[in-house]
């Protein structure tokens, strides 16, 4: 006998989303998290544009926005040599983004807010501090979970458990990637300069992310690969700072700032997707895959697959996970496989110190980039041999801005 129709392991946005969608349509759901809430989850906190579409369709968007939060309206890139590239969500040719901003949120805020709005439906069961042991299996495919809190069967179990997956791991369909192994070290900053813009900075051992997530509060991450990590020597917080030091643009715009609370660490992070679908089990958000975070693509993903995943549950059809799967790789395919390939320029001095110039020199294939890392715009409909020549030809564009 079944419990529930649909058990989500993991109640971070993409599970929670996942219920509320189910919630809404009536369906017996249980979601379970080993975490209470509220609670902290180190991330850069940003969010793109296309994200808020689902959020809107979830029907939670203005609680969101009651939360304290920015608009950010694109995205600055700083090179290692000090060039700074700007780009901004506008139209490009057919697509519009779903808003002219993106928006950054502190998580302990966004998951609490998810989290409540998918627990408010009648037919959603949450049970916190759950942690789960294994996978039950009956027939040769899954019927439930077994953890702290006992034994639950249902026609459907969903790994929303994030990069570290439990279910992913028992199911063999997602699996860490060892060539590409990140860690996050991020801390609040209260009183810092800043524009409504999502910063990058690149750097040595590592590049710094902002997002200014309230009126004076700005989110600053630090990644780094895990060889670098050994500089920390145990001293999170020093490493950290010191490494910001080392930073003259980013550290001369701390000086009448002041940190907020301990630096919170996270790694590694990256996961490779051998699958999203199994005989009674599917993964989503980064349970699934998961990229460098210099991608952004964390929360557009979480919210958007479950979105995905929802449509095809309640299909309730022959096949639908399947389908299921097949979307999911029509809808992120080729996004993640540019992040991925985006690596091996990040770390290339040279060429990215030269890519960023080209950008700068021509902010409309700026905004093009950034178009397509706010969601809006499929990566194929602007990284054409168009594009890369316009970008890559020294002869056109002329006035590249340099920070200072």
């Amino acid at each position: 006998m079944k419990d529930f129709e649909i058990i989500i392991v993991g109640a971070g946005p993409a599970g929670s989303a996942l219920a509320a969608f189910l919630g809404a349509q009536g369906k017996k759901t249980l979601l379970v998290d080993k975490a209470r809430f509220p609670r902290d989850k180190v991330c850069g906190e940003y969010m793109s544009p296309e994200a808020l579409g689902t959020l809107d369709r979830l029907g939670v968007l203005g609680k969101v926005e009651e939360c304290a939060h920015r608009k950010l309206y694109g995205i600055l890139i700083h090179a290692y040599d000090g060039t700074a590239s700007r780009g901004t969500y506008r139209p490009v040719g057919p697509y519009a983004p779903y808003r002219p901003y993106g928006l950054a949120i502190r998580r302990e805020l966004f998951d609490e807010v998810l989290f409540r709005h998918a627990t408010s439906y009648p037919s959603v069961t949450a049970l916190e501090g759950f942690r789960v042991d294994e996978l039950l299996h009956q027939d040769g495919r899954v019927s439930g979970i077994r953890g702290t809190q006992g034994d639950f069967r249902s026609d459907l179990v969903v790994g929303a458990d994030g990069a570290r997956s439990v279910v992913g791991r028992a199911l063999r369909l997602s699996e860490a990637d060892t060539t590409l192994q990140k860690f996050a070290l991020a801390g609040y900053w209260k009183d810092m300069e800043h524009e409504n813009y999502g910063e990058l900075h690149m750097g040595f051992p590592g590049y710094f992310a902002l997002a200014p997530v309230d009126r004076n509060l700005v989110n600053i991450n630090f990644v780094v690969d895990k060889s670098s990590m050994g500089a920390a020597r145990g001293d999170v917080q020093g490493f950290y700072r010191r490494s910001l030091e080392r930073n003259p643009r980013l550290w001369r715009r701390l000086r009448n700032a002041t940190i907020q609370g301990p630096i919170r660490a996270t790694g590694p992070m990256a996961r490779r997707c051998r699958g999203s679908a199994t005989p009674g089990a599917i993964l989503i958000g980064d349970a699934a895959e998961f990229v460098d975070p210099f991608t952004g693509e964390g929360l557009f993903v979480a919210l958007r697959s479950a979105e995905l995943a929802a449509r095809f549950i309640l299909e309730g059809e022959a096949g639908s996970l399947e389908r299921f799967a097949r979307a999911r790789k029509a809808e992120f395919g080729e996004k993640l496989r540019r992040c991925w390939q985006l690596q091996k320029f990040l770390y290339k001095p040279a060429l990215a110190n030269y890519v960023i110039r080209r950008l700068a020199a021509r902010p409309i294939l700026a905004d093009q980039l950034t178009a397509v890392t706010g969601d809006y715009v499929p990566p194929e409909a602007v990284m054409t041999c168009s594009f890369f020549l316009k970008l890559l030809n020294p002869f056109v564009g002329s006035s590249a801005h340099v920070a200072g």
